[in-house]
């Protein structure tokens, strides 16, 4: 059980992780488009809202392309430890037959050998 504790742990430190990582890019993103907004604030004539809008969607998809990533490698990461965990559950399941397989025989009665009897003839005795 120790195991399958410490793959958990793992799996919520790295979901932990993948969070603040699309944390981070949502603030990033965000930080660059307001930055594009007050850009063409400043500078309404050499900004089209056109230039503006391509380069918050270039933004966005590059942030959505990291959180494509972190899903393939958490799903890499996942099907690892599924697989260690498949591993050790067959052990166990050939163990447990192995364990049963033993205790059957033992509780299995030895069988004795039959005594054979001896037909015995009788003979008919006259007086």
């Amino acid at each position: 059980m120790g195991k399958l504790k410490t793959f958990q742990q793992q799996i919520q430190e790295t979901v932990e992780k993948g969070i603040a990582a699309v944390e981070e890019q949502h603030k990033a993103l965000a930080e660059k488009s307001f930055g594009y907004v007050e850009k063409v604030e400043k500078e309404a004539k050499s900004y089209s809202i056109k230039t503006v809008q391509d380069l918050h969607n270039e933004a966005v998809g590059t942030m959505y392309e990291s959180i494509r990533t972190f899903n393939k490698r958490l799903n890499e990461y996942a099907t690892d430890i599924l697989s260690k965990v498949e591993k050790v559950e067959d052990a166990v399941e050939d163990a447990v037959e192995t364990i049963e397989d033993v205790v059957t025989e033992k509780k299995a009665p030895a069988k004795k050998p039959t005594a054979k009897k001896t037909a015995t003839k009788k003979t008919a005795t006259t007086a």
